[in-house]
């Protein structure tokens, strides 16, 4: 069985509007909807469509979720590995408090429906600025920026540390970039 989305083919604005400060575009088709080649995903409100894409709301948080998620897991199931591959220990010998704090921001994304219990937020070592203990974890830009330097701060601390003693390795002012880095 095969199963596709048909997109509309002739689309037209039939209303524009100013709504908050939005604009409010609704749209027409002249395909026909009860034609059994056509399958509705989901139809929602404008207001609701609006509200569940806006700056902060529910798809832009399942994003930046998305993100910890993803960036935990390649530490934790590629680079961490690797590196202890290299050095010949263990990868559970190599921490990051970092990668440790990401940790337990997915655990709280994954197993906890976002909310960092203040038991785990007690845990955070250098992200507790990034959530409230019991509260739902919600992240904006600028707290996206703050994690990503820091993620960025680990990795240039992680390459002095494994490779400065290294013939060719790089010094720190050549990862300064990487290294320090201002957020707002």
């Amino acid at each position: 069985m095969r199963v596709e989305r048909q997109m509309p083919r002739v689309q037209r604005p039939i209303s524009r509007r100013i709504v908050d400060g939005q604009p409010v575009v609704t749209w027409a088709s002249v395909e026909d909807p009860s034609s059994p080649d056509v399958l509705h995903h989901r139809i929602i409100r404008a207001d609701e469509f609006i509200n569940v894409n806006s700056e902060a709301g529910f798809n832009e948080q399942q994003v930046w979720w998305a993100i910890v998620v993803f960036i935990f897991a390649t530490w934790d199931e590629e680079t961490r590995p690797r590196i202890a591959r290299i050095r010949g220990v263990e990868p559970n010998t190599i921490k990051i408090d970092e990668m440790g704090d990401l940790r337990t921001l997915r655990k709280a994304i994954i197993h906890n429906a976002g909310n960092v219990t203040a038991s785990e937020h007690a845990k955070l070592k250098v992200m507790a600025d990034l959530s409230q203990p019991g509260k739902p974890l919600t992240f904006n830009h600028d707290q996206m920026h703050a994690l990503f330097v820091h993620v960025k701060r680990a990795i240039g601390r992680l390459i002095l540390e494994h490779t400065s003693h290294l013939p060719g390795a790089p010094d720190a002012d050549s990862i300064i970039g990487i290294a320090i880095c201002n957020h707002r």
